[in-house]
């Protein structure tokens, strides 16, 4: 019997042991609790810890306070609805102009160092990039710039800034930034080249 002992004690530490670690043998808090029949109600004393709630949104930290004022859009509205009603006075549906595209995120068809040459006739857009068609070089014609302005506010983005030009009314420039201080949300095209 005595000679069993030492096997005994062997196999115990072994399996304590097996992963290579101490093992701290105290019960954790939820194995601590005083066991009582399933059927047994919980009494005021032994009910289990609840999760502390979500913040809500409103006691946040408002970081829109840390956004500079450039990022401002509030009267966009007004200024898309001049420009594009100045653009639509123009009559103009056939032009060409070079849209430079700047972001994080590459497109396979449309990368950052290949400026995209658009070319309108009759309201029919063509352009230099291999990989798109027709529909989608419509998206980025003035009038395409113009949906895509209002879209993008429609999200409420941090910053959006949009300049157009005065005579013709078609947007020269549009940043955004979804997410200000996010890493590598922001956005950016750049008109230039027009000619009617």
């Amino acid at each position: 019997m005595r000679k069993a002992w030492p096997a005994c004690i062997a196999a115990v530490a072994l399996l304590s042991c097996s992963n290579g670690q101490p093992q701290d043998h105290a019960k954790p808090a939820s194995q601590t609790a005083t066991m009582r029949p399933a059927d047994e109600p919980l009494q005021a004393t032994d009910q289990a810890v609840k999760p502390a709630a979500p913040v809500p949104a409103a006691a946040k930290p408002n970081v829109a306070t840390a956004i500079p004022d450039a990022c401002r859009y509030d009267g966009l509205d007004k200024e898309l609805s001049a420009a594009r009603a100045l653009w639509q006075g123009t009559g103009i549906n056939s032009y060409s102009m070079t849209i430079q595209r700047a972001s994080f995120h590459q497109r396979a068809a449309w990368p950052n160092a290949w400026p995209l040459k658009l070319v309108v006739r009759d309201g029919h857009p063509t352009g230099n990039l291999p990989r798109v068609d027709a529909a989608w070089l419509q998206s980025v014609t003035v009038d395409g710039l113009f949906d895509y302005i209002e879209t993008e506010a429609a999200k409420h983005p941090d910053c959006l800034h949009v300049t157009f030009d005065p005579t013709f009314g078609f947007p020269t420039s549009i940043r955004i930034d979804p997410v200000f201080g996010g890493a590598d949300d922001e956005l950016e095209y750049s008109i230039s080249d027009f000619g009617s």
